[in-house]
């Protein structure tokens, strides 16, 4: 079914090249309510009484399907990108600045972005206990090509599909929304020797668009030699033995060509934090820290959401198709009910009905912080992704290692990552008063690599007193010593 994954496709492409969150700065004790959304216990270690976000934005994007040859991300906005045509010999592998593929037998794409809007966190005393409460807002999208059976790399390549090809099964999901969420946090525990800290963020979560696909089993694809007059590079490719589920909603307006922001879908998100910290009295800087956190349990229910269900229908003629010739497309609907004519007769049949859910990309960040001496710390994150809920979204599993100097007013830092595993990427932060830069992989943004591949980028405004700090707030408490 071709033209199910040219919508995907598109759905995909719709998305901004955008996010993970910057590893480095979240572990900064300065971060604040910016490093909430990653360990909801860490606004509790800033020793400021307050902090304010005004904008913070994490743009990443990693894949092996495609790539922009012998070029970096600021070399794009001033260089010409051709495509790929093996056929006139320009590929990537031997010519600079082109679009062209990694045609491999399995394809894999990650995208996700994170901005963070207005947001703050606070220092209150209740019962003469500390907590830390917050308030923030965020706009996410987040989607994933995970083994994608990549049949495309025929057409990639340019040379003809096998005349028969099964297409294994494949589930792939999207999601664009935005969360409203309460951070807490304070410590437990009060007698014991180190320092337990519980945190706690709870979401509202606001459905924008999703689109969810799954292929329950394999698609059994043929190709042909083209009719007599036809276009002898595009052979006749049919596709039967399908059993797939498509489900989407979109704010995107087809016949306008513009986004009207509105609610689609609603649920609930949390995520929980335990902190223990080994800490000195009146220090600001603790020892070492161990935590572990459990990011995103929960889902969105798109009750208006369109489902259409593709099972046992005729043999779909998918390219040279003369009934798919010169049409336009206008919607994934108008799409899908072109699917539902050739599979069942009637552009109808496979409508079934409204309304799915996508579960939130549920994942266990655990981490460790080692002091080395005054305000200098390596610290270790691991995330990996633990998909709960029906047809969860996936983010990217990786282990990061980094160096950070932490002062009140600057902070940098510089850091190692592997994402997923086998992608070895370089990066680092700078905190200069309320500006924070950094990137988890710098080097595609200022060298020029041979596959251009994946970025990341992070930038954040904030707004915080540069001067607080435990000894100072020890010296303004009122003395009850004897005269």
């Amino acid at each position: 079914m071709l033209k199910i994954f040219g919508f995907c496709l598109l759905i995909f492409c719709f998305c901004k090249i955008t996010a993970q969150n910057n590893l480095t700065f979240s572990n900064d004790n300065y971060s604040g309510i910016n490093s909430a959304v990653l360990s909801p216990t860490q606004p509790f270690l800033n020793s400021n009484p307050w902090d304010v976000n005004l904008i913070s934005a994490d743009l990443f994007i990693q894949n092996d399907y495609a790539y922009i040859s012998k070029q970096s991300i600021l070399g794009l906005t001033k260089s010409e990108i051709k495509s790929a045509n093996p056929k006139k010999n320009i590929t990537g592998e031997n010519t600079p600045n082109v679009f062209d593929f990694f045609n491999k037998d399995k394809a894999n794409l990650l995208v996700a972005s994170d901005v963070l809007g207005p947001s703050f966190a606070m220092t209150a005393k209740i019962k003469e206990k500390k907590y830390v409460f917050g308030l923030f807002s965020r706009l996410r999208t987040q989607s994933a090509f995970l083994d994608f059976d990549n049949y495309l790399r025929y057409t990639n390549e340019m040379v003809f599909q096998p005349s028969d090809y099964k297409m294994k099964p494949f589930s792939t999901n999207l999601m664009n929304w935005s969360e409203i969420g309460l951070n807490a946090s304070t410590e437990i525990f009060p007698y014991s020797d180190q320092h337990w800290i519980l945190g706690f963020n709870m979401k509202y979560e606001i459905g924008l668009d999703a689109a969810n696909i799954i292929s329950h089993n394999n698609i059994e694809l043929t190709s042909s030699e083209p009719a007599v007059g036809e276009n002898p590079d595009l052979r006749n490719i049919y596709a039967s033995n399908y059993n797939i589920d498509a489900s989407y909603i979109t704010n995107y307006n087809f016949e306008t060509k513009t986004y009207d922001y509105r609610q689609n879908g609603s649920g609930l998100g949390l995520d929980l934090g335990i902190a223990m910290l080994d800490k000195e009295p009146r220090e600001d800087e603790y020892n070492y820290k161990f935590s572990l956190n459990i990011l995103d349990l929960g889902f969105v229910n798109f009750k208006q959401g369109i489902n259409h269900v593709f099972n046992n229908g005729n043999t779909i003629w998918l390219q040279n198709n003369p009934n798919f010739k010169d049409v336009a497309f206008e919607s994934p609907e108008q799409y899908l009910k072109l699917l539902s004519q050739e599979a069942y007769g009637n552009e109808n049949a496979s409508f079934a009905g409204f309304g799915f859910k996508i579960g939130l990309p549920t994942s266990i960040n655990i981490n460790y912080s080692q002091r080395i001496k005054a305000h200098h710390f390596v610290n270790v994150n691991w995330i990996q992704r633990v998909p709960v809920f029906e047809n969860s979204l996936k983010r990217n599993n990786l282990l990061n290692v980094n160096y950070s100097i932490q002062k009140e007013a600057f902070g940098y830092g510089i850091s190692t990552t592997l994402s997923e595993y086998k992608n070895v990427q370089f990066g680092g932060y700078v905190r200069l008063g309320p500006l924070i830069l950094g990137s988890e992989n710098a080097f595609p943004l200022l060298f020029k690599h041979d596959h251009l591949k994946a970025a990341n980028i992070y930038l954040a405004l904030k707004f915080y007193p540069f001067w607080d700090n435990e000894m100072k707030r020890h010296r303004r408490q009122k003395c009850d010593c004897e005269k």
